[in-house]
């Protein structure tokens, strides 16, 4: 923790072909052992194909998924008087979206297309239309902290 004032947040590098800060996060939540041109290839190979089935912009695409999953509130467990109970908190932009893209990859994975490009680009492809198991994820999230209100701290 800095003693003199705030620090500065670090500037995040854009990918370059789509020069967005949003594809670079993915890239770098995909990447595996430092593979980060297999990791560029996996990102664009599933927005090329989710560009082609609904003919829409690759970014717009990948905005819409975003948006969709990002959630507002979630729980987090809060241990009053020897019990553990979920406790909602609001969420900062930054880390929704952190966890919407989480949420993404883990629900890609969870697939059983071939191929994690394809599995990634259906999972853009139903997010963005309100679907698929991110979606789903985000939803029960918004319902555990909804019945759980009353425990907010």
């Amino acid at each position: 923790m800095a003693r003199k004032g705030n620090t500065r947040k670090q500037s995040e590098n854009v990918d370059p072909k789509y020069q967005s800060r949003l594809v670079q996060n993915l890239v770098n939540n995909i990447l595996r052992c430092g593979k980060k041109q297999i990791a560029y290839k996996i990102v664009y190979k599933a927005l090329e194909i989710a560009e082609n089935e609904l003919n829409q912009d690759a970014l717009e695409i990948l905005e819409q998924a975003i948006l969709k999953t990002t959630p507002s509130t979630v729980v987090k467990a809060r241990r009053i008087r020897g019990s553990t109970l979920q406790a909602p908190r609001d969420v900062k932009p930054e880390v929704g979206q952190s966890l919407a893209i989480r949420w993404i990859i883990s629900s890609a994975k969870a697939r059983n297309n071939r191929g994690i490009a394809q599995k990634l680009a259906n999972e853009f492809i139903d997010a963005s239309k309100g679907q698929g198991g991110a979606v789903r994820k985000r939803e029960e999230v918004h319902r555990i902290a909804e019945s759980n209100r009353r425990t907010a701290f």
